[in-house]
């Protein structure tokens, strides 16, 4: 299985208009806030990073808090979405087979391991993972941008069995294959919104044996929410 661990050096950044060009609901009256962090960056060691959060309302989920991370010094950003309500360990499923499909909203958190077993791909957390809000195509991006990056340092056969999986991803990138995205989120902060379409996601509580299997799977067993 390849693996696309690859969050803390490719950056998949969502600045506000990004949001605003998915149209993700109905925005709240600007719940926003600025905070100076007595912190250091890990980027360049200066301190005073930046934290700004702003509320949104996504139709069909729910209030999640966008946090971003910054340092005026060397412009090092960090991002993450969390929700704004408790929620339970969540497994979410949905069988892209057109084009419409891949304009299926993704609210991935920090925390949720991405998966499409069709390419063979995972998208595993790490320490300093990110959350962002995107659409499927969005999430087909970014293991295209991670594995063209892995491809530049692998060996031939590597190189051919990762050159297939391009074809494959720009190929359902076009409408020409279908395939099967899969979010495992131990702490539940995140989602796929299909509007009147949400019928096609399948949506059940994360159960113990897969919460063993996933990264920081942990922490919601010992937080009893399993």
């Amino acid at each position: 299985m390849t693996s696309c661990a690859y969050e803390t050096s490719i950056q998949f950044l969502v600045p506000l208009e990004f949001i605003w060009k998915f149209q993700l609901g109905k925005m709240r009256y600007p719940l926003s806030s600025s905070t100076a962090l007595g912190l250091r960056c890990p980027n360049c060691d200066s301190e005073g990073l930046l934290t700004n959060d702003t509320e949104y309302n996504v139709d069909n989920f729910g209030s999640v808090l966008l946090n971003v991370t910054s340092c005026p010094h060397c412009g090092y950003r960090h991002t993450d979405v969390l929700t704004l309500t408790n929620r339970e360990p969540v497994f979410l499923r949905v069988k892209i087979r057109s084009l419409k499909d891949l304009n299926i909203k993704v609210i991935k958190s920090g925390t949720a391991t991405v998966a499409i077993p069709e390419f063979k791909a995972t998208i595993m957390p790490g320490p300093n993972s990110e959350g962002y809000i995107t659409n499927v195509e969005g999430i087909l991006e970014k293991i295209e941008d991670a594995l063209t990056f892995m491809l530049s340092s692998v060996d031939s056969v590597r190189l051919r069995k990762g050159k297939r999986m391009l074809k494959q991803i720009r190929d359902s990138r076009e409408g020409k294959s279908g395939f099967t995205l899969i979010i495992q989120d131990p702490l539940g902060n995140s989602g796929l919104v299909a509007g009147a379409d949400q019928s096609k996601i399948t949506k059940r509580k994360l159960r113990n044996k897969e919460l063993a299997r996933i990264k920081f799977g942990q922490y919601a067993v010992k937080m009893n929410i399993s």
